[in-house]
């Protein structure tokens, strides 16, 4: 169940074992590449660089389009929307996460969040479309500013996307360019959290630098449609609020085993629930030295490689094996020749070469060789002419 890079990499690793027959369920027919979302939602990338047809993804394997409803571990099947019902063996969740507002007022119903195509799609149109309603005196100039809470590595990201659209705004707004701005709002005391405290610095600096206005210790209360209230008393004035918060797994399937405050659902060593329900990615809550393991691709692949080994296990009358979590590091981007990387054992890269091994490893993950040369190209464009690029064409 799921189509992500943990759904993937277990089909990819069962695909054409003789005697197994393995069907991908997923309510989309592609593969989302998640960590590209926000240069879809800032113009940077059309968005079908970043999906990618299950179909073709992986020969072999059966893909059925839909939404599941129920899971039942006793006759083990699921049920889908259609009411369809599908008949397994050994299920695998790997159905990801969803945004989470974690109950403050107001976000709901005025931030833009961005886990899904339709939800770049949506910031996308808001953020160029802003310019056209204050040229035509629809908005009041203050709409041209942009709050964005949460500052872990999508907050980080999509702020400085941001900032660099607002500039190249001025190819064709060249009147109101200025006007525009963007705010990175922070709860805890420092972007980047989960980094090293100098990698944090670092990329606090490097925003500030191209234009972002970093507020840390600032937690959300409230919001409504043009303001965002900080419990320090603060308002924030904006025609565009983008949370990027926090996540949580989906509550669907909280009845398939012990969960955390999160929804996601408590595995074992072996990557199983207590009902035998292997679960991996987003949705599993496991421990690795003394912390869950975080909601990133690389922990959705190695769970997802594991689980097909597991299966094989199974299938040969072996014993499952537990699974052991590799640590390679962890990377954010900030702008063109701006980012972030921490490598294990201590290593960390700033400034071009950390930018350029962002690029490098987000293209070698891009599912098939059109997405890959298409990204590549859209990149050198947009270095090339600043951002005069996919953002242009705003279909309503």
């Amino acid at each position: 169940m799921g189509a992500g890079f943990g759904g993937l990499a277990t089909a990819r690793k069962l695909a054409g074992q003789k005697d197994i027959e393995v069907t991908i369920v997923d309510r989309h027919p592609y593969q989302l590449f998640s960590p590209l979302l926000y240069q879809v939602a800032t113009g940077g990338l059309p968005e079908d660089d970043i999906a990618y047809p299950v179909r073709a993804a992986i020969p072999g394997v059966l893909f059925r389009r839909g939404e599941v409803t129920k899971v039942s571990t006793d006759s083990k099947t699921i049920t889908l929307a259609d009411q369809a019902i599908i008949q397994y063996d050994q299920l695998v969740l790997a159905t990801g996460s969803t945004g989470t507002t974690f109950g403050v007022s107001g976000v709901q119903e005025n931030a833009l969040q961005m886990k899904s195509i339709l939800e770049a799609r949506k910031i996308k149109k808001q953020l160029l479309g802003m310019y056209e309603e204050v040229e035509a005196g629809h908005q009041p100039v203050e709409a041209l500013k942009v709050v964005v809470i949460g500052a872990g590595p999508t907050g980080v990201e999509v702020s400085g996307a941001v900032a660099e659209l607002q500039k190249s705004m001025k190819y064709e707004f060249p009147k109101l360019y200025k006007q525009a701005s963007v705010t990175l709002v922070e709860a805890g005391p420092r972007v980047l959290p989960m980094f090293h405290e100098k990698s944090s610095k670092h990329a606090q600096s490097e925003l500030e630098e191209i234009g972002v206005t970093v507020k840390t210790n600032a937690a959300v209360d409230q919001m409504d449609k043009t303001e965002v209230h900080l419990k320090s008393g603060e308002v924030l004035i904006g025609g565009t609020f983008i949370w990027a918060a926090g996540v949580a797994a989906y509550s669907t399937w909280t009845s398939l085993g012990e969960t955390d405050r999160s929804n996601r659902l408590m595995i074992n060593d072996n990557l199983q629930t207590t009902s035998g329900v292997f679960v991996i990615g987003d949705g599993a809550h496991l421990q690795f030295k003394g912390n869950p393991l975080p909601m990133i691709a690389p922990v959705a692949l190695q769970m997802g490689r594991h689980v097909a080994k597991q299966i094989l296990n199974l299938k040969n009358n072996k014993e499952l094996t537990k699974f052991k979590y590799t640590d390679k590091g962890q990377m954010a981007t900030i702008g063109r020749r701006r980012a972030v990387v921490e490598m294990p054992g201590g290593l960390r890269l700033h400034g071009t070469l950390a930018w350029l091994t962002w690029l490098a490893l987000h293209v070698f993950y891009l599912a098939g060789g059109r997405n890959r040369i298409s990204v590549i190209a859209d990149w050198m464009w947009n270095y090339i002419a600043w951002g005069v690029g996919p953002r242009r064409t705003v279909i309503d």
